[in-house]
């Protein structure tokens, strides 16, 4: 029977893949080495039991995922206040409407590059090792990071990112964010290819 236990390794699990180099939520199938003995003995047991009343075995992975992606280092305590849930929600609209979105922020940056003067690839450019056009409106929050880790999938420049930017705090922590929720993502890439066809060649 689902309860707090469950609840409890799955935050521990999402936890680490967020917070570790080395754990990977999917490679260890959210298996962690938790006792239920251990479990009750901690303290905060209780925030663990009212998740699990708040929140079914299919969203509250979810939750977890949403909220650890917003800020690693939150407490459990701090989840159960209604930010925890806001962001949750918030993570859902965007997952449930994922192409709508997706179009959205596309559109968003072809009209912004094109007000900025700049072509497409220009927007992903690192001119003098500063920040390109595309992660300056991630971090404005212009557009989405779900938005961020399609275009990484289709078009790979976190890597060239990470050779010309300079400076080595903003972008590492916003490139962790990227590859860490990437494995929860379950998108058609196909779909998405087709949306940036029809904004950024076909202009629609």
């Amino acid at each position: 029977m689902y309860g707090g236990f469950d609840v409890f390794k799955i935050y521990m699990a999402v936890k680490l893949h967020f917070t570790t180099d080395t754990y990977d939520y999917y490679k260890y199938g959210g298996k962690v080495n938790c006792k239920l003995d251990t479990f009750t003995k901690r303290n905060d047991r209780y925030f663990f039991h009212k998740l699990s009343t708040m929140y079914s075995k299919d969203n509250i992975l979810d939750f977890f995922v949403s909220n650890f992606l917003a800020d690693s280092k939150k407490w459990v305590g701090s989840l159960l206040r209604n930010d925890g849930k806001e962001v949750y929600l918030e993570y859902r609209k965007v997952k449930e409407a994922f192409e709508y979105n997706f179009r959205s922020d596309c559109v968003f940056l072809a009209d912004d590059f094109g007000t900025s003067g700049i072509s497409f690839d220009g927007g992903l450019l690192v001119h003098n090792g500063q920040h390109p056009r595309l992660l300056r409106l991630l971090l404005q929050k212009k557009i989405r990071i779900q938005t961020a880790v399609v275009l990484d999938n289709i078009l790979s420049y976190c890597k060239n990112w990470n050779k010309e930017i300079k400076e080595r705090v903003v972008w590492p922590h916003w490139e962790n964010k990227i590859i860490k929720l990437k494995p929860f993502m379950s998108y058609n890439q196909t779909q998405c290819k087709l949306i940036m066809k029809e904004v950024f060649v076909n202009g629609k």
